[in-house]
């Protein structure tokens, strides 16, 4: 699966990333979190190959800055924290997904179109085809584009931030999606994440960025138990139980 090792990224001249390293489990749900300019977006463009780095990012065997763009993006899907918002219906858009599979005026074929209708479906937006995506709300936008990358059809989803701009009924749906994604789809999944409460609810691997290092990497529930996320975050951990279950929040330390 990936594997990041001794990644060293700089933005604007100023070194963001330092040999940064940590590695995905197939089938499990990553979140990474980190103070603002911490270096979580640039690790995502890195992982795009949109800035340029030292060290090496692995998928599989294969180096992802090797790998022609076509085949890397049957690889890997990956969706920006900031995204185009196209006036077209939002079946178009998930067909965008297809692109990798699709030789330059080639129509989409009935495996493309069969891709699309289960993306749709997986998601749950079949009442939204026909809606164009710069009507939809944030929350509509955001599923939109998660059955896009889904059309594509990859092993591996990156996200970067994807809950930012919905309210938090929208946010656990979301999230509960990829939880469904990860267990029925056996997708990957690496999630740059803010809410801590949500990221310690769903996510089974943690890792935090600090001062541009990894400082912690590592299964959900150890994190909880190492102090690491009161330490970068200055918070307050609260654990509580409703209804058989456990939940934790987190509140500023001075609260």
């Amino acid at each position: 699966m990936l594997k990041i090792d001794s990644l060293t990224a700089s933005y604007r001249n100023t070194e963001v990333l330092k040999n940064v390293s940590f590695s995905l489990t197939p089938h499990t749900f990553t979140a990474v979190l980190g103070k603002n300019g911490c270096g979580k977006s640039t690790l995502v463009s890195c992982i795009n190959q949109q800035l340029r780095y030292t060290g090496k990012i692995s998928f599989g065997d294969h180096n992802l800055a090797l790998m022609p763009l076509r085949e890397r993006a049957r690889a890997v899907a990956i969706l920006p924290q900031v995204m185009e918002i196209p006036h077209v219906p939002v079946e178009d858009l998930v067909m965008f997904g297809r692109n990798p599979y699709l030789d330059f005026g080639r129509r989409p074929s009935s495996e493309d179109r069969a891709a699309v209708e289960s993306a749709i479906a997986q998601i749950g937006i079949e009442a939204l085809r026909e809606k164009m995506v710069d009507h939809l709300s944030g929350g509509e936008r955001q599923r939109a584009y998660l059955a896009m990358v889904l059309a594509q059809q990859t092993r591996l989803i990156v996200l970067d931030e994807p809950t930012t701009y919905m309210d938090m009924e929208n946010e656990a749906a979301f999230l509960q999606t990829l939880t469904q994604l990860k267990k029925r789809s056996r997708k990957t999944l690496l999630v740059i994440m803010h809410n801590l409460a949500q990221a310690v609810r769903y996510a089974d691997h943690i890792v935090v960025l600090d001062g541009g290092r990894v400082v912690f990497d590592g299964a959900t529930a150890a994190c909880l138990e190492s102090g690491i996320l009161e330490r970068v975050f200055h918070v307050q951990k609260h654990i509580f139980s409703e209804g058989g279950q456990q939940f934790v929040v987190f509140t500023a330390q001075n609260e």
